[in-house]
C-alpha cells in the first residue's frame, strides 16, 4: 500500500506541469481533456472554461483571466507594461482583473507577475457554479 501511495503522489507530480500560487502557496494543477460550460447554451461569459484538477483531487475551474492583487503604494500597470499585457480592468483599489487571449499560457503569465515586487499576488479568475437549492 506505501509504494502504491509513493508510486501515485509521483505519477501526479510528474504531470503537474501547470500550477500558480494562491496566498503563497504553489498550488499544481493537472488538466482535464475537456473545456466545460456552465451552462449548455453557452454565451460570451460561460463559453472556453477551462477545468484543472489540482494534485489533492480538487477540481478548478476558471477563464482566461487573472486577479492580480498590487500592494497598496505600488503603481502596476508599469508590471503589465512590461509583460506585454493590455487588457486590464482595476476593479477595487488595487486589485486588477487582466483578460488574456485564449493563446496566452495563464500559468507562465500568472508566475511572471508573481515574481513582481510590487504584486502581491495574481492567480486565475476562478468560476464557480452556483445550484439552487
Amino acid at each position: 500500500m506505501r509504494i502504491f501511495l509513493i508510486v501515485t503522489i509521483l505519477v501526479a507530480e510528474l504531470f503537474a506541469s501547470n500550477f500558480y500560487y494562491e496566498f503563497g502557496e504553489k498550488v499544481e494543477l493537472i488538466p482535464n481533456p475537456t473545456i466545460k460550460s456552465s451552462n449548455s447554451v453557452q454565451t460570451e461569459n460561460s463559453k472556453d472554461i477551462l477545468e484543472y484538477t489540482t494534485t489533492t483531487g480538487k477540481i478548478v475551474k476558471f477563464k482566461n483571466e487573472i486577479i492580480v492583487k498590487c500592494d497598496k503604494s505600488a503603481y502596476c500597470e508599469d508590471d503589465f507594461s512590461d509583460l506585454s499585457l493590455t487588457n486590464y480592468k482595476k476593479i477595487y483599489d488595487n486589485i486588477y482583473l487582466l483578460k488574456l487571449d485564449s493563446s496566452d499560457d495563464i500559468f507562465t503569465l500568472c508566475q511572471k507577475l508573481y515574481e513582481k515586487t510590487d504584486i502581491v499576488s495574481a492567480h486565475p479568475n476562478y468560476v464557480r457554479e452556483v445550484k439552487a437549492k
